[in-house]
């Protein structure tokens, strides 16, 4: 248990958001005062009852987390001028005031309106766009250096997070397939940008440790770029935290990694553990950590492997948000991340050598590969699962899923260590 104290504390901390803070004091009271009954029964396992009622302390914090954030929770009935963040559909967090229904969709907003009940009421609203000066620069070079409307459209996705300019036919595509997270910074982008960095810096022998600090910074960059929008943020901490413990030469433990990673992220930003994006990220990055299978050196296999995984865990949070979720997710990733990956990296020697016009050739090529491959995966007409979950079936779920996996896993390192054990004798 003391091998993934951070990735409990993480998960407990983040369930404590969700519950109400007096609900929480009395839950997590009630859970200290059993095991200091256990104490009287089990006193040769005092060192784990203690840890354990110290990791329960962290269900308190995170209603305590969420409760500063609403604090004073005050209702105001005249009309207000805002700068929001909407994590979801149906909510709209104001820091200060608590958490209300609106009928924005996700994004960043400048509106105007009052709040009524538990209701905010929009009288006028206006997205907030990236003011970046480099990244207006960098876009319109895009604009202009792109062979057609849909390359600059889909790399600007992969390179800028802008999906607006996609045409809504191929848009629709990439979202009825299951594959509209590559058109997403995310992870797999951060760590395909950060692994092209690092190797690049390997070709003139610079030291491993310098390697990573000067890629980690690169990052950063990217990052601010970008003005550190919640997807791009998400990757950058992963990425940072598991840079750092590189530097310091640390056994990684990447559930670990993981937990601090949700921690430190909503500590930050509470609110978004309302943000579908959010619940789909963490939950397809934990699946793909703690998953059933063994990866290995075959890339493609990997592949299915991470995909696989990622489904089991993001699928209820699919059912739950849009009462859909497909079915054979593994094998669109098989056909479109090779592609989407080599489409990144090409975009990429493109920014590096934009005088090579041979680079945009290939760009375009490979981009017209990609989208005709979407819309062949949603011509298949590929099955998926119809239907809704609520809540507490969610939640179900991944109790389940999880204890599920971890029995299997502890099964297979047993089988592992029995075969082990046979070839020392042999």
């Amino acid at each position: 248990m003391s091998l993934y104290n951070v990735f409990i504390a993480s998960i407990l901390f983040a369930l404590g958001l969700l519950i109400p803070f007096k609900v929480s004091i009395i839950l997590t009271i009630s859970l200290i005062v059993m095991l200091g009954i256990l104490v009287l029964f089990l006193r040769e396992r005092l060192k784990l009852i203690f840890k354990t009622a110290l990791l329960l302390i962290f269900i308190a914090l995170g209603s305590l987390r969420m409760e500063i954030y609403k604090y004073p929770n005050i209702r105001i009935s005249q009309t207000m001028k805002l700068r929001v963040n909407v994590p979801s559909l149906g909510i709209l967090p104001i820091e200060g005031m608590g958490i209300f229904k609106s009928k924005l969709y996700p994004s960043s907003y400048e509106v105007v309106g009052y709040i009524k009940g538990d209701s905010f009421i929009v009288l006028k609203s206006k997205r907030i766009e990236n003011q970046n000066f480099l990244y207006k620069k960098l876009d319109k070079f895009l604009r202009e250096r792109a062979f057609r409307f849909e390359d600059y459209a889909i790399i600007t996705a992969l390179l800028l997070n802008n999906r607006d300019h996609i045409p809504y036919e191929i848009k629709n595509a990439f979202t009825e397939t299951g594959m509209y997270h590559l058109l997403a910074i995310s992870g797999l982008q951060i760590s395909l940008i950060f692994i092209a960095v690092s190797f690049f810096l390997s070709l003139f022998y610079i030291p491993r440790k310098a390697n990573f600090l000067i890629s980690s910074i690169i990052i950063f960059f990217y990052a601010m770029l970008l003005n550190f929008i919640p997807s791009v943020f998400r990757a950058f901490l992963f990425a940072l935290i598991f840079s750092i413990s590189n530097l310091f030469e640390r056994k990684v433990n990447m559930l670990n990694v993981f937990g601090l990673s949700l921690f430190i992220n909503l500590f930050i930003s509470p609110t978004e553990i309302y943000d579908i994006g959010f619940q789909l990220s963490y939950l397809a990055v934990l699946g793909m950590i703690y998953s059933p299978f063994n990866y290995s050196n075959n890339y493609i296999l990997n592949i299915v492997k991470a995909s696989i995984s990622a489904q089991l865990f993001t699928t209820p949070i699919l059912l739950y948000h849009f009462s859909k979720a497909p079915i054979l997710y593994f094998f669109g990733n098989i056909i479109t991340i090779p592609i989407s990956t080599l489409l990144l990296y090409n975009a990429l020697f493109c920014l590096i050598f934009p005088f090579i016009e041979q680079l945009w050739v290939s760009l375009h090529i490979i981009n017209l590969i990609f989208i005709k491959l979407i819309l062949f995966l949603e011509s298949l007409n590929l099955p998926a699962l119809k239907f809704t979950l609520t809540p507490k079936e969610v939640l179900l779920y991944l109790v389940l899923l999880f204890s599920l996996i971890s029995l299997w896993r502890i099964k297979f390192l047993s089988l592992s260590l029995q075969k082990l054990l046979k070839r020392k004798e042999v």
